[in-house]
């Protein structure tokens, strides 16, 4: 099926334009204008997300959750409906459509919003259910990472030895007795639009996990360019605590600052796997271009180990 006409099947007008968007590292998206009004158009890849049905499941029960919480300040897409499901099958694929959010800011320059919004997608989904089907195996799985990245010739000594001691100080931190939560699970700065709310987009990865991922991933993704001013995180972290509203216990608090070392380490391990696989997660990546990103990364994560008395000041500040 000629996707210009996969609008169709959502009761819009054929696409009179299609433009594909690769900003994304995963699914296929296109901006398609119907009817003089612009939508963003998914094809949801099947090598990552092998229960799409799943997927969709959970993206409806967030909707619901969103609708009920009736929240002034945050908000999610809305999936326009294929019949009684938020999605469409056309040649195998799985398809679904979304009005398009023109951005009236730039959340990267928002800290304390795209914290706010993050926080907030916790206390709502809090007590909620997923799906009974997990919707991508062993995501944010550090030690599977590692053991992938251990199986692979030619990797640096040294930069395995120092991810070998946050898969143990991650064991330790991360143990039975800490509370689980729903998550967003790709919790960058870039996954928040800002217009008249905040809407949180790229909902495929919500997950059952530690609330310590979506802030180290949110705190890794604005501190690309170092550390030297933490500011941003300061206003992060404050953001993040009012929008959870007090939920997280003590042990979670004192978590948060071990999130930002998992997530930046576990970026580092899927980028190294990429260099040396040829089947690669991050699609359009070529190898040197893996390797560089994993560089900067493991960069990354020695400023926040060196900062580490700084960082958990600001957390135990803003959540005191």
């Amino acid at each position: 099926m000629d996707i210009r006409n996969i609008p169709t099947l959502f009761g819009l007008s054929e696409a009179s334009e299609l433009t594909e968007l690769n900003k994304g590292h995963i699914n296929r998206t296109f901006l398609a204008v119907c009817g003089g009004k612009k939508y963003v158009l998914q094809s949801l890849n099947r090598s990552v997300f092998r229960t799409p049905e799943a997927v969709m499941d959970n993206i409806s029960r967030i909707e619901a959750a969103f609708a009920e919480a009736d929240c002034s300040e945050v908000a999610v897409p809305h999936f326009i409906a294929f019949g009684d499901k938020n999605y469409a099958v056309a040649d195998e694929e799985i398809w679904r459509i979304y009005s398009y959010i023109t951005a009236t800011a730039d959340s990267a320059a928002e800290p304390a919003a795209a914290g706010r919004a993050f926080g907030n997608f916790i206390r709502i989904m809090d007590s909620r259910e997923l799906s009974s089907t997990s919707a991508i195996e062993g995501f944010h799985d550090f030690d599977r990472y590692f053991a992938v990245l251990a199986s692979k010739n030619g990797i640096d000594r040294g930069v395995m030895t120092t991810l070998d001691k946050l898969r143990d100080t991650l064991g330790q931190v991360f143990g039975s007795s800490l509370q689980k939560r729903i998550i967003h699970g790709d919790a960058k700065a870039d996954n928040i639009i800002i217009n008249h709310k905040m809407t949180i987009i790229d909902l495929d990865t919500i997950m059952c996990g530690y609330a310590a991922v979506d802030y180290g991933d949110l705190v890794r993704s604005v501190c690309k360019n170092g550390i030297n001013d933490l500011s941003p995180v300061r206003h992060i972290t404050a953001g993040f605590s009012q929008g959870l509203g007090g939920i997280l216990s003590d042990e979670e608090i004192n978590s948060l600052y071990y999130g930002i070392l998992w997530l930046t380490g576990e970026l580092a391990v899927r980028y190294l796997i990429d260099f040396k696989s040829e089947n690669k997660y991050f699609r359009g990546k070529t190898s040197a271009e893996c390797l560089a990103r994993a560089e900067q990364l493991l960069s990354q994560l020695k400023q926040f180990t060196e900062h580490s008395a700084e960082l958990t000041e600001i957390i135990h500040s803003a959540f005191a």
